[in-house]
């Protein structure tokens, strides 16, 4: 934080930095007595933007504060080049109601709540315009510029040289910017070279001046010149002038071609963190089909900081760290920073010991030399940046080699690789590893004797874990960003490499990323994430395993913020992960209930494909995905398939389907024909695609055919011809029912992950009763209710009789029905992965949905208390929410829930009434000390408080639908028993 307090280069000498969760928000900045001029407000403003450590900047005048955005370059259209940038709200410092109105948008309460983000202020500041982001963008443009400049005149293989070298240029540009602007090269230039960046740059001459300066300086380690000759024919005039255009503010981005940069970057302010992230881009786009095959992506630094936390938690300070697959070195220079840090115990680090930590505890590979380069020079920066002591010699400029060293170009899976990374085990291994599957000839093959093949299908990544595993040795810890969908996997590969690494990496933490996936977590990739740590300070007990999602939130695609929700994590029986594969998914996704009822399914019942095969449903025979129209190899289509009318995603509706409302056959030639037999009716038709056929969004869908009929590749088909055709409406009230939607959602492999379809392994692998061996009744009473939801399958009503009927044949109990029921809204959520859908999650809940909750938590205790049937529990609800308008503590977005206990046994149902909205104002002075909480940086905690009296309980929470359900009444009915509260009337507490 020296540049935001004490730099006087970067000019912003800030007064105080607020930080919720340790991440700085808001850096204020008196003005003094007199008023500032408008080249003050623009100097401190672009400052605080090139930071780029915080969002909002607060400026107070003699008359007023004014609050200006960090994360955005002023509006090219309002403001010139040497005016003032528009602030986005001042407040003046005589009007008591314009100071509240300041404290209740950006004050301390809503800053750690992150109600500011939803403020009127908050709302107009978007990360995607931070300065890393910006400075990416300029570069990738520049880097584009440079590459194609002659581009008609080259091939394949010159194209990616060209692009190699205008890597170089870019880097050793960046490089020679830092160093000047913190005024660290200017003594010792050579004095044949102009002082000024640009004029080095003016022409080849000078820049290849420059470039023998930087090789010899710093051993040739940064950015090599492998062939100075090629370069310095490559180096034309059109080069530098583009480079000069890069250095003295003139856009290259195609939208905003060569206009000015109302701000330009300085390297003296730039956090070393964000300079180091962009340059992923280089390692993307080095050797660029290469890179993209090899699955390389940008990682914001919020993830970097996500992923480090927990590894650094009690971590020794003479750690050794390794990324096996390094990048451009992200991981390394933040956990470089962090271990200086910690070593210098918060006193300014001298060389010695900031040269030792870089050269003996941090250590990379990667298969690509070029990353390398980048890798070295972003621990370059970060080793000036961190070294305090004043450069008075050259000699203080020169480091040690890194590449080959303690950066080592291999491929981490299929190379031997060296010593010095092999002969000892390390502290930690860390790093976000290629997700993208790349074939290899010499790859070993999985061997059921050998647990150290093991490895889900095309996941390279888990190679990478499994090599960390070895790499960590006994003892060392693991934080790695990961593709999550190979730990929900149900394939058989998947299951055992994840179940021998859970073992092994005991105990283990799986955080889960999914649902930020389309909100740019990763700018330029949406493949869902999560976060694995192993024997990290937050892990759990080694029989156990910690769990759990971050969950969407509106305001993450702006704010860069990752949300932890009310009990969002939690601790789950390890055993029941490596027996129960699904479990997982469902205690990740949803809540141990959750991942109860899928375990009792999953022991209790057979799947869908063993059933078939019970009632002689053969695979192919009787069975099978439609035909196929597009493909290299065509075949002629069967005569008899013209007969035929054909279903398809178009035309196909839930439940029933009539032959004439189909298609014609038309297609002359097919690029795989089906055997006749599985078209045979009856026929039940399962759709493969989460969409709006089913009849109630969140449902999965089926229909039935009591006609033979077509269908294409976006079905899997059931013939019961010749079977008892009783059984195809059976299943269709099964597959139709709620119960579905919930074995989807919380265990099946691919909704809330990578897709809203159903393939058809996960479909034959869902939980059904041997239909032989139900109750005739319980069949029965399927089989009507299926047929009435069909008659009008927009009846919720006619829904609910189907939902109830089917839980009925599988025996579910009342609090398993209610997690069956409401799965349906929260597959929805993970089926329709778009704003305007997942927007209902974070609705507040109306007086209906607070009743519902209330009376489910009373209800589950009462349940308890009924044993002695001496007390009960009674609910209390508001018609209002705790906002800054109703609670003098003012915290926006909160609801609360109060429960009583009062004397006498359970009553049949449970007591819910409305109370006094006063009632909550005297949770104020109690509230006012619960907010502060210690949870890492990038983190906002959604708390879940629950303040307990002597005989009274109040339950506060995000006022969002998605915390006040009757699941999450369950889960929270847990909770409190598990308080003890309820055991011990005595006690007074506070959770």
């Amino acid at each position: 934080m020296r540049a935001v307090f004490s730099d006087d280069r970067v000019g912003l000498n800030a007064d105080a930095v607020f930080s919720a969760q340790n991440a700085p928000t808001c850096i204020f900045k008196d003005a003094g007595f007199s008023k500032p001029s408008e080249a003050d407000l623009r100097q401190w403003q672009e400052a605080a933007w090139n930071v780029g450590v915080a969002p909002l900047l607060w400026i107070i005048t003699p008359t007023d504060v004014r609050l200006y955005d960090c994360y955005a370059l002023p509006e090219q259209s309002n403001t010139a080049m040497d005016e003032a940038p528009q602030a986005l709200e001042s407040f003046v410092l005589n009007s008591s109601e314009r100071l509240r109105d300041l404290d209740a948008q950006c004050g301390r309460v809503a800053t750690e709540t992150g109600a500011f983000w939803s403020s009127a202020i908050g709302s107009k500041i978007d990360r995607r315009h931070r300065v890393d982001r910006e400075l990416l963008a300029e570069i990738s443009a520049l880097e584009d510029r440079l590459t194609a400049l002659g581009e008609e005149r080259r091939t394949g293989r010159e194209l990616v040289h060209a692009r190699d070298i205008a890597q170089r240029f870019i880097g050793r540009c960046i490089f020679t910017w830092y160093l000047l602007d913190r005024g660290i090269a200017q003594p010792f230039l050579p004095s044949t070279l102009p002082t000024d960046l640009s004029a080095m740059f003016g022409t080849p001459a000078s820049a290849f001046a420059l470039f023998d300066w930087l090789r010899k300086t710093f051993n040739g380690d940064l950015f090599p010149m492998d062939d100075p000759g090629a370069e310095r024919d490559q180096l034309t005039a059109q080069h530098l002038e583009l480079i000069r255009d890069f250095i003295d503010g003139r856009s290259l981005i195609p939208e905003r071609y060569g206009q000015g940069r109302l701000f330009r970057f300085r390297f003296n302010a730039i956090p070393i963190d964000l300079v180091s992230s962009i340059y992923q881009q280089f390692a993307r786009t080095s050797a660029a089909d290469e890179a993209r095959s090899l699955g390389l992506h940008y990682t914001p630094v919020e993830l970097v900081h996500l992923t480090l936390d927990p590894v650094f938690e009690g971590l020794s300070l003479d750690a050794r760290i390794i990324d096996p697959a390094c990048g451009s070195g992200a991981f390394l220079v933040e956990a470089f920073r962090r271990l200086v840090w910690r070593a210098s115990e918060g006193k300014p680090a001298g060389r010695q010991l900031v040269r030792h930590i870089l050269y003996n505890q941090l250590f990379g590979i990667d298969i690509n030399r070029a990353a390398l380069g980048i890798a070295a020079f972003s621990l370059y920066l970060a080793a000036l940046e961190l070294d305090e002591e004043p450069v008075n010699d050259i000699s203080d400029l020169k480091f040690d080699r890194l590449i080959d060293t303690t950066l080592f170009e291999a491929d981490s899976l299929g190379d031997k690789l060296p010593q010095k990374i092999t002969k000892n085990s390390f502290d930690a291994v860390v790093g976000n590893p290629p997700w993208t599957f790349v074939t290899k000839a010499n790859a070993q093959k999985r061997l059921a004797s050998d647990t150290s093949t093991f490895r889900p299908r095309r996941s390279p990544d888990q190679a990478f874990l499994a090599l960390g595993a070895d790499l960590a040795g006994d003892a060392g810890r693991i934080g790695m960003v990961m593709k999550a969908t190979p730990f929900f996997s149900k394939d058989i590969h998947a299951v055992a490499a994840r179940n021998h690494l859970l073992e092994r990496l005991a105990p283990a933490a799986l955080i889960n990323l999914s649902f930020l996936r389309r909100e740019d977590l990763f700018p330029d990739a949406v493949g869902p994430a999560l976060i694995f740590f192993a024997r990290c300070a937050l892990g759990p007990d080694k029989d156990r395993l910690l769990v759990g999602s971050i969950p969407w939130t509106p305001d993450y695609r702006r704010t860069g913020v990752f949300h932890l929700g009310p009990n969002e994590i939690r601790s789950v029986p390890l055993k029941k992960v490596l027996t129960t594969p699904p479990f997982l998914k469902a205690a990740t996704f949803g809540t141990v209930r959750d991942g109860w009822l899928i375990e009792r399914l999953e022991r209790e019942f057979f799947t869908l494909d063993r059933t078939l095969d019970g009632i002689e449903i053969t695979q192919r025979v009787n069975r099978g995905q439609g035909f196929k129209v597009k493909g290299r190899e065509q075949t002629k289509s069967p005569d008899d398939y013209a007969e035929l009318r054909v279903v398809t995603p178009d035309n196909f509706t839930a439940f029933r389907i009539e032959s004439d409302q189909l298609d014609e056959f038309t297609h002359e030639t097919l690029h795989r024909v089906r055997s006749r037999s599985i078209f045979r009716g009856p026929l039940l038709l399962c759709s493969k695609v989460g969409s709006d056929a089913a009849a109630e969004r969140g449902r999965y869908s089926a229909a039935v055919s009591e006609e033979d009929v077509l269908y294409t590749q976006g079905f899997f088909g059931i013939s019961f011809a010749g079977v008892d055709s009783r059984f195809a409406f059976l299943l269709s009230g099964i597959l139709n029912s709620s119960l579905t939607a919930f074995q989807f959602a919380m265990g099946g492999p691919t909704w809330g992950l990578e897709r809203p379809t159903v393939e058809p392994h996960d479909l034959l692998s869902i939980r059904v009763p041997l239909f032989g061996q139900c109750d005739p009744a319980a069949i029965g009473a399927v089989i009507d209710a299926e047929k009435s939801a069909a008659a009008n399958p927009g009846d919720s009503d006619r829904l609910d009789r189907l939902d109830d009927a089917v839980f009925e044949l599988y025996g579910l109990e009342p609090d398993e029905c209610i997690l069956a029921r409401e799965s349906v809204s929260r597959a929805r959520y993970q089926i329709f992965e778009n704003r305007g859908e997942r927007i209902g999650l974070v609705t507040p809940p109306d007086v209906d949905c607070l009743h519902a909750y209330a009376g489910q938590v009373a209800g589950s205790v009462n349940a308890y208390l009924r044993a002695r049937n001496e007390r009960h529990l009674e609910a209390i609800v508001y018609p209002i929410k705790l906002t800054g308008g109703d609670l003098s503590a003012g915290i926006p977005g909160v609801t609360a829930v109060r429960f009583v206990m009062a004397s006498g046994g359970p009553g049949e149902k449970p007591v819910v009434r409305e109370g006094d909205p006063a009632e909550l104002y005297s949770l104020a002075n109690l509230l006012r000390g619960q907010l502060e909480a210690d949870i890492p940086p990038y983190l906002n905690e959604r708390r879940q408080m629950r303040l307990y009296g002597t005989d009274d309980l109040f339950m506060l929470k995000p006022a969002e639908v998605r915390y006040w359900t009757r699941t999450i009444g369950l889960n929270d009915a847990d909770i409190i028993l598990g308080d003890h509260w309820v055991r011990r009337p005595d006690v007074s507490s506070r959770g």
